[in-house]
């Protein structure tokens, strides 16, 4: 807040999704194709638009990124990176993915990777960590999956 005008500047964080979801015994990541961390992987996701819900926008998001589509996705949880990083996440998981994997919208590539193939050049901390855990349950998205990540 202004101390002389009293102007307040809300810098609300945006909410983003960001799916985990599983193929050919791995996971599905997105190599990016715009700044921030351009040619860094990561899992598909983005920007909530004003129209959907958050279910909606991470399936979009996945389909819109890897040509992919989800089924049986299900909230794992929310989180923020901090460092002046001003998003929310709700990281979703998927049951499964049908269609062809194609690199779409903002991704420069896609590819579905098993823990020892995972690229070194990950984006961001919150999906390494979240791709750590999903390979802790044995690549596997079991139901009590939420309340382990």
């Amino acid at each position: 807040m202004c101390i002389s005008c009293e102007f307040v500047h809300w810098d609300n964080p945006k909410p983003v999704t960001a799916t985990l979801v599983p193929m050919n015994d791995g996971i599905v990541l997105v190599k990016r194709k715009y700044e921030p961390y351009v040619g860094d992987w990561c899992l598909p996701g983005g920007f909530i638009e004003g129209f959907e819900n958050p279910d909606e926008s991470a399936a979009r998001e996945v389909l819109e990124e890897t040509g992919l589509n989800i089924h049986g996705q299900r909230l794992l949880g929310a989180n923020a990176p901090g460092r002046g990083i001003n998003v929310i996440i709700l990281f979703y998981a998927a049951q499964s993915a049908t269609g062809t994997m194609v690199p779409g919208d903002d991704a420069s590539d896609v590819g579905a990777f098993k823990q020892d193939e995972l690229p070194p050049n990950i984006a961001f901390e919150l999906h390494r960590r979240m791709i750590a855990k999903f390979f802790e349950m044995n690549g596997q998205m079991h139901s009590s999956i939420s309340h382990q990540i």
